[in-house]
């Protein structure tokens, strides 16, 4: 069978400014999104503050998701929401299950530079690898790990991507709150959620 090519990867944390500071940008917009679907929770929950806090303390976004799933599905089956909201939040958690692997590659990856690029070392799931079809139409990243390389535009379209997740979120919890079925314990927090500005006159600029 023919094999793929190797190439040996020099990990390196000596990364420029442009690519540490998105990076953070990335890690901290992600937690600001865990943190919605938290206050989500909490308001679904309906109860003491502190016994919702110790609920979805712990939780990733996944489990947040699919906690806050499970919870607006009680709220329709018992006429407490429309289902319109259950539909909405289905879209809502796709959108978020998208965007998570991208915002794990970049968080949690080695980097190298290669040809004057910057790539990461994907590790995890599988690769597609039609050159070897029929035989292995998917290879194990962890047998043969495979290289993704970032630009700056392609990883300020991932802290959008994010930005936009998480104001859904908002917005979505803010109409359930208001929604005339139900009477909620919670009360929205006086948050500022200033952001970052991902246009290209305000992101840091840098060179390899």
């Amino acid at each position: 069978m023919k094999q793929l090519k190797w190439d040996w990867f020099d990990h390196r944390t000596d990364l420029p400014q442009w690519l540490t500071s998105r990076i953070g940008q990335i890690v901290v917009e992600w937690t600001v999104l865990e943190r919605e679907l938290e206050e989500l929770i909490q308001m679904l929950l309906n109860t003491d503050i502190g016994f919702s806090r110790i609920v979805s303390n712990r939780l990733n976004a996944q489990n947040r998701v699919l906690a806050a799933y499970s919870l607006i599905e009680w709220y329709v089956y018992h006429g407490k929401l429309k289902s319109t909201f259950l539909h909405e939040f289905n879209k809502l958690a796709k959108r978020v299950g998208k965007t998570q692997p991208k915002r794990d590659m970049v968080a949690h990856s080695l980097w190298a530079l290669i040809e004057r690029k910057w790539c990461v070392l994907k590790l995890r799931g599988q690769r597609p690898t039609p050159e070897l079809g029929p035989e292995m139409e998917k290879l194990s990243r962890a047998f043969l790990p495979q290289k993704e390389f970032f630009s700056r535009e392609k990883l300020d379209t991932i802290i959008q991507e994010i930005i936009t997740n998480a104001r859904a979120i908002e917005d979505f919890r803010e109409r359930v709150y208001r929604a005339p079925r139900e009477q909620y314990q919670y009360e929205p927090p006086k948050y500022a959620r200033r952001r970052r500005s991902t246009k290209k006159n305000n992101t840091v600029t840098g060179s390899v």
